[in-house]
């Protein structure tokens, strides 16, 4: 296993990916990257931002910074061997398409997110890319 995707978003669950997707890198010497995708975009009309609007973009996107920061601090023992990615866009549909056009072995992520769900036992978001992403995946919980 060579290359290992990890999408987190600062959730518990993407903490346990984070726990998981280590282990399997020191065993098998693999290179990991995290990637964090930003989905304020999606909720705001880019063309005439409000000073609000604005003000809320910056600090996603310090957020998503941070989240990332806080990855590597994590994977510091490899980090050679680390890259963080940041996008933006739909969460599921960013994953997706990152993990396929960049050919990952394993895409391991939290089965919720964020916005946690008690209704079901796998969010939205790691559903959508369960059934969507080439690579093999392991889903955290």
């Amino acid at each position: 296993m060579n290359r290992i995707l990890v999408p987190i978003d600062g959730s518990r669950c993407s903490q346990m990916a984070m726990e998981k997707a280590k282990e399997m890198a020191v065993a098998f010497g693999s290179s990991v990257v995290l990637l964090h995708v930003n989905d304020f975009y999606q909720h705001v009309s880019v063309f005439k931002m409000t000073d609000v609007e604005q003000m809320f973009m910056a600090q996603f996107d310090q957020l998503s910074k941070d989240i990332l920061e806080d990855g590597k601090a994590f994977f510091s023992e490899i980090a050679d061997r680390l890259e963080t990615v940041q996008l933006e866009g739909n969460v599921a549909n960013r994953i997706i398409e990152y993990a396929n056009d960049n050919k990952f072995d394993m895409v391991i992520m939290g089965s919720r997110g964020k916005t946690g769900s008690l209704k079901f036992l796998v969010g939205g978001v790691a559903h959508k890319v369960a059934l969507n992403v080439e690579a093999s995946i392991l889903l955290v919980r």
